[in-house]
Formats: structure tokens, sequence, C-alpha cells
């Protein structure tokens, strides 16, 4: 069978989808940028932000709504154009005139293969990057003194710090600290007041003490006592970096996609990894085949859709905007249900993870195959 496909159709068409498009980014944007503000908001809605802080922020907020914001503009655009399409009767002329299946569909699912591109390279290579960024404005910001609360123990990894007050200009009163970062030993740390420092070169944290004493305890193992030393100054300093977890820890989705393979390699052969936060290999094989696996959508969403409004499901753009939120519903549920799956270990994940974009690509198929056999 010859594909018939003419350029000046090609082009209006994409244009039409890019169109929406567009319109469905404007209008999905918000949608998945607010949840991503507000769970970070309780890390920087405090005092000692900066301009510069929110600039970083924000460049790295950016680009992480773009690979999620975008391929749900992408298969509204698409539902939404060929239900306009479908609605003036443009289609059923373009079948008048000989154009099949094809002529339609490639344009379409051309255009898809290009986000479906741009969404991997985000979720591959930036979206890891960018969130090791955030974590590292987040310790900056709570570097500065945020992270100091009055009146109350705060632990900092194998470290502890209270302060009975705080002052706006960060001097503190009354301040102790716990310290068993060492193996070797463990210190306590009194001192009447105080000044909260932080080195943004350096990212170097300090408590500049005054007028205190420190108490030193040995490990068990040594042979010498515990013994205590007055002071009448005392820079207590340690780095940033180190807040929260001891070393930091990272998360799955801070690893791109070579860490991913090596850390799923490395820890089915038995080794302990402590830059990690978890131990289990499933959890790392999943987030590798998700980060693959996801990027497609765009492409085999279309796949389904743009059949489906040719067959007459979608007769204008308001059920374009239904038919694309069904099929956004149905495969990321899909998805959801999968993943769970996986990492709970039902099956290896390079099976359970691709079963969404396995359902798109066979129900697909089996929709163009229907849309050719219609005249």
């Amino acid at each position: 069978m010859t594909v018939r496909i003419d350029w000046t159709i090609s082009r209006y068409l994409v244009r039409e989808v890019a169109l929406y498009t567009t319109l469905g980014f404007l209008a999905a944007t918000p949608v998945v940028m607010i949840p991503n503000l507000l769970a970070r908001a309780d890390e920087f809605l405090v005092a000692g932000v900066t301009t510069r802080d929110q600039i970083d922020l924000a460049m790295c907020v950016i680009p992480l709504v773009v690979g999620y914001a975008l391929p749900i503009a992408f298969l509204f655009g698409a539902m939404m154009a060929i239900g306009r399409l479908s609605g003036d009767l443009e289609i059923t002329a373009m079948r008048s005139c000989g154009f099949g299946t094809s002529a339609i569909l490639i344009p379409v699912l051309g255009l898809g293969a290009l986000v479906s591109a741009g969404t991997a390279y985000l979720m591959i290579e930036v979206e890891p990057r960018a969130k090791r960024e955030i974590v590292e404005i987040g310790l900056r910001v709570a570097a500065r003194g945020s992270l100091i609360e009055e009146g109350n123990f705060v632990s900092l990894g194998r470290r502890m710090i209270f302060v009975r007050r705080r002052h706006p200009d960060l001097r503190l009163e009354g301040v102790m600290i716990s310290d068993s970062s060492q193996d070797d030993r463990t210190f306590h740390v009194f001192a009447e007041r105080g000044q909260f420092l932080y080195d943004d070169a350096s990212g170097d944290l300090t408590l500049r003490l005054e007028n205190g004493d420190m108490r030193m305890l040995p490990a068990p193992s040594l042979d010498f006592e515990e013994y205590r030393i007055s002071f009448e100054s005392f820079d207590y300093t340690f780095l940033a970096l180190a807040l929260g977890h001891g070393e930091l820890r990272l998360r799955m989705d801070q690893l791109g996609l070579h860490e991913l393979r090596d850390a799923v390699a490395r820890l089915e052969a038995g080794e302990r990894l402590p830059e990690l936060r978890y131990r289990n290999p499933r959890i790392y094989s999943t987030q590798l085949h998700r980060i693959l696996s996801i990027p497609l959508a765009s492409v085999l969403l279309a796949w389904v859709g743009v059949p489906l409004g040719m067959q007459g499901f979608v007769r204008s753009r308001a059920w374009g905007m239904i038919m694309a939120l069904a099929l956004l519903v149905g495969y990321y549920g899909m998805f959801v249900y999968v993943q769970d799956a996986s990492r709970m270990g039902s099956a290896p994940a390079y099976l359970l993870i691709w079963i969404p974009n396995a359902i798109l690509l066979v129900a697909g198929a089996a929709l163009v195959w229907a849309a050719r056999r219609i005249r």
C-alpha cells in the first residue's frame, strides 16, 4: 500500500497541533508547578532567602515543570486539534481527497517524537542534576540560620543543637551542642552565647561560641578518661552539605542513567553504598526503567488518540479535552500501579514498567488498523 503524504497538509496539521499544544502548556504549567512549589514551601519560606536563592530555585524547578507539563500539553494539543478538524469536517475532506490515515497520523507522530526526545533529555540528564541543586540550595538557605529553632532540639545528622534564644541578627543565647560525628569520641559543648555564621564560598557553617565548657567523652575501646575544657571563645565548624543525613545521601531521583545502572549492578552484587539512601536494588531498577519508558508516553498516547479522533470519537475541541484527560488518567494510573508492584518485587522492573507502553502500542495498532478500514 502506497502512503500518500502532502507536505502542505503535514505542515497544516503540525501547526494546528503545535498551536493547541502551546495553549495546553500554558494551562498545564501552573498545575504542575504549584505542587512542586508547595512541596518545597516549608524549606524556602524562611528567613535568609535571598534573590539569588529564588532565581537559582526557579532555574531548577522550571526544567522539572517542563519535563512533565510538555507531554500533557502535547496530548491535549493533538486531541483538541483532531477534535476541531473532525468537528469542521476537515478530516472528512482530507479523506475524500485521497489522504488516508497515514497522511494524518505521521505528522502528529513526528511532532510527538520530538516531544518525547525533549522529555527524555530532561528526565535523564537535567532532572537528576536539578534535584541535587535544589537540595544544595535548601542547605545553603538552612545554613544561614533558618535551621536553628529557638527552644527546640535540632538534629543535624550525628549532631544535635539546642538554642534557648535566637535573635534576628543570628546572635544566640544558651547554646548546647552534642557531637558524635566521629566514632572515637563524643563531645558536648555548653555556651552562654554565640553567633551563627555561614561561609558561602566554602560551604562551612560556624557557631562562634563564648563563655562555655566542652566535655569530651572517649569511645569505650579507648583507655583515656573523659575531660572537661573551659573556654572564652570557641569556633565550632562543619560542612553544610553534611546536614540532615551525616554525609549527604542521594535519592533515586537524583541519579542519572549511568549512575542508576551502576547502583543496580553494585547493589545486586552485594556492595554497600553509603552514599545512597536505599539499599534495595529494585528501587533503583524501577527508577531506571521509569525514566526510559515515560518519555515515550507522548508519541504512544498520540498513536492511540489520533486514530480515535479519526473514527469520530472526538467530535469537537471539548471532546478532545475529555478524551485526552481519559487517556492521561488511564496511562498514569496504570503506571503508578506497575511502579509500586515493581518496587515490591512482584516481577522484574524491565517487565512491569513497560506494560503501560506495551498496552498503548497494541491498542494504537488496532485503532490504526480500524481507521484504515473506514472509507
